[in-house]
């Protein structure tokens, strides 16, 4: 199992989550919600990007060869789906 991987979509599926949830709230086209979506999705890859340079440190994944970034979200790639690093 790729924890970069793991960790990457658990923590979309959050976010994703919290969004509806506030899009609900607010309605899609409202400032507070633009900020709102602004606010999550910066906490959420700012999180990931430190917890996966430790992973790297720690020699517990690299950095995939398909050059994904995290921002971009999902992908297709079997090594990492989007999270930009693999199982070392």
């Amino acid at each position: 199992m790729n924890i970069a991987e793991q960790l990457f979509l658990t923590s979309l599926n959050i976010m994703k989550s919290v969004l509806d949830l506030a899009e609900f709230k607010f309605g899609k086209d409202s400032e507070d919600f633009k900020y709102f979506k602004k606010q999550i999705m910066n906490v959420t890859y700012s999180n990931l990007q430190e917890t996966f340079r430790k992973l790297e440190l720690d020699n517990e994944i690299e950095k995939c060869e398909c050059k994904a970034n995290l921002r971009h979200g999902y992908t297709d790639c079997k090594n990492c789906h989007g999270s930009g690093y693999k199982k070392c």
